[in-house]
């Protein structure tokens, strides 16, 4: 039933992603749903549903009788797409064909981002290990000079 709605000029996209043309506009409501339970993404579904009027089946009949072919007939479902103005459905996977407006990060961008999240990580462990192992061992160190200058100072 959507493939005969979309041929005939009252639905446009693919299935699992129809929406209403200007057309369809003037016989059917689309409503959004949301379960919005909370927690994680997964669990909380969205959906939109059509409600067709019942003047729907006479439009559609008589569409059919005079342009037994469809609303695009001879164009692929692309080209009926672009003529009615709409946009592909993307899913955001990425697969998109490439030409995305999106920037693509860099190598850069990536190094940046994960000395950032390296510093975070290791940040509550910076304190202790400061103050029990270097601090102890550069006063060590400083003594241990301070006592060798001293002896090379009484010897002169």
């Amino acid at each position: 039933m959507n493939e005969l709605l979309k041929d005939h000029g009252y639905l446009y996209g693919s299935p699992g992603a129809y929406g209403l043309t200007e057309k369809g506009q003037q016989y059917a409501e689309e409503q959004y749903h949301s379960r919005g339970t909370g927690g994680y993404a997964q669990y909380n579904r969205s959906w939109e549903t059509r409600t067709w009027s019942d003047e729907t089946a006479a439009a559609l009949k008589a569409d059919m009788e005079a342009n037994p072919e469809g609303f695009g007939a001879g164009n692929s479902p692309t080209e009926e797409d672009d003529d009615l103005g709409y946009e592909p459905f993307m899913d955001g996977s990425g697969s998109g064909g490439g030409d995305d407006d999106d920037p693509q990060p860099s190598w850069k961008g990536l190094a940046i981002g994960g000395a950032i999240v390296g510093a975070l990580l290791v940040a509550p462990h910076v304190k202790p290990f400061w103050n029990n192992k270097v601090k102890p061992a550069a006063k060590r160190l400083r003594d241990g000079l301070a006592k060798q200058e001293s002896v090379e100072s009484t010897d002169s």
